[in-house]
């Protein structure tokens, strides 16, 4: 499964191109596309595409995308998965969640408005999460009668942004969502254009590359007859049966005995795959820990990154530090505030909510982390004040 973020300033035609998508694909069930045409009725409009994307009432009357929402399609060459994420910048929160699980990213960009605030803010948001992958889609471009000028003046602003931000898109390509122009199909329309539909511009990617080393964070314990049975997801490598794993935090190290898995037992288990492993002899650990093989993880206790703010976060607070399974309270001191917009820096104590900027953050113990481009599982974090979500980043 390919994961794609889709991002880009509120209608700008994110929904619509997903659902473009997964019409063109043959992905959607006949009695969505009922449900929907019901729905378009009783609104008084035209079947729109996006409404299958934005299935929540609120949604639809409101015609913005809410909330970030997974949607599913084939290629001939691969299984898609779609991440939607939302536009107006009180949700950017939720962009954060969808954008760090994706293997790659298109930044949607409406044509006759051209780059505007928030693209630059996602933009930006993307470079912050570790994107590399990005396509650029400029979209309507029937409203400007397929013009190749307005393309190429478009074209040229967003990649000269996404440059002096480190990032090259792949691929920047017209299409046209509401039509499908450039989309799956190759636009009749648009002559001009020699690339690759999105399509196509997708398939071309190479799958992320596996991480070798044997990772499992333990999620919970089960006693099972008796046994202690240690819970979770192998999010990289391999273990095997009578493996020897190390178990962070604590210096012990144990022999794997069992696999088990809710039909039986396996002597192999590969990411991703949700395993129990019972161990010998037992290091009686908890949720929190990971289970490694002994390769490449490194414990730390302070970390500088460029964070986004959620809430308003100050130097000197004392917060709650999360990475994976792994939780540790922390103290901040923030450095400077970033503009994603003009791009200047400026020393702060004090980031506001949908702010950016550079922190430092001492733990209060180890915890183990990696490079995010490495295995993003454990390279991004959040930050949490009495539980609640107050920034993000990321380990480079």
């Amino acid at each position: 499964m390919f994961n794609v973020v889709i991002v880009g300033h509120v209608d700008h035609g994110k929904s619509t191109l997903i659902g473009r998508l997964l019409y063109d694909s043959g992905s959607v069930p006949e009695e969505k596309l009922k449900e929907i045409r019901e729905v378009s009725d009783s609104l008084g409009r035209e079947v729109e595409f996006s409404y299958l994307v934005d299935a929540l009432e609120e949604e639809r009357k409101g015609e913005m995308t809410i909330e970030t929402t997974r949607t599913f399609f084939k290629s001939r060459k691969r299984d898609y998965s779609i991440i939607d994420a939302p536009g107006h910048l009180e949700f950017l929160k939720n962009m954060i969640t969808g954008a760090s699980q994706a293997d790659a990213s298109i930044l949607i960009v409406d044509v006759a408005k051209g780059v505007e605030e928030q693209t630059k803010r996602h933009a930006y948001l993307l470079r912050l999460l570790g994107m590399e992958k990005v396509v650029v889609a400029i979209n309507k471009m029937d409203l400007v009668g397929n013009d190749q000028r307005r393309f190429e003046e478009v074209k040229d602003d967003i990649s000269s942004y996404l440059r002096t931000v480190g990032l090259n898109p792949l691929f920047v390509i017209p299409i046209s969502a509401y039509l499908g122009d450039n989309v799956i199909g190759r636009s009749e329309s648009m002559r001009w254009y020699k690339g690759p539909t999105l399509v196509e511009a997708l398939d071309s990617m190479p799958e992320r590359a596996g991480y070798p080393y044997f990772r499992m964070p333990v999620q919970d314990v089960y006693l099972v007859r008796g046994e202690r049975v240690y819970v979770g997801n192998v999010i990289s490598g391999r273990v095997r049966k009578g493996d020897e794993v190390h178990v962070t935090g604590s210096g012990k190290s144990a022999r794997v005995e069992k696999i088990i898995v809710l039909d039986g037992e396996l002597e192999e288990a590969r990411a991703p795959k949700g395993i129990g492993i019972s161990l010998d002899p037992d290091p009686m650990i908890g949720r929190g820990s990971i289970l490694w093989n002994g390769k490449g993880l490194k414990g730390v206790k302070t970390i500088e990154s460029t964070v986004f703010c959620t809430e308003e976060l100050k130097s000197g607070e004392e917060l709650e530090f999360s990475c994976s399974v792994q939780e540790a309270g922390c103290k901040v001191e923030v450095f400077e505030r970033i503009d994603p917009i003009s791009l200047k820096r400026r020393e702060s104590e004090v980031l506001g909510a949908n702010e950016i900027g550079r922190i430092g953050i001492r733990l209060d113990k180890e915890v183990f982390v990696e490079s995010f481009k490495e295995l993003p599982e454990l390279g991004r974090f959040v930050l949490r004040r009495k539980g609640m979500i107050v920034g993000g980043g990321i380990i480079r």
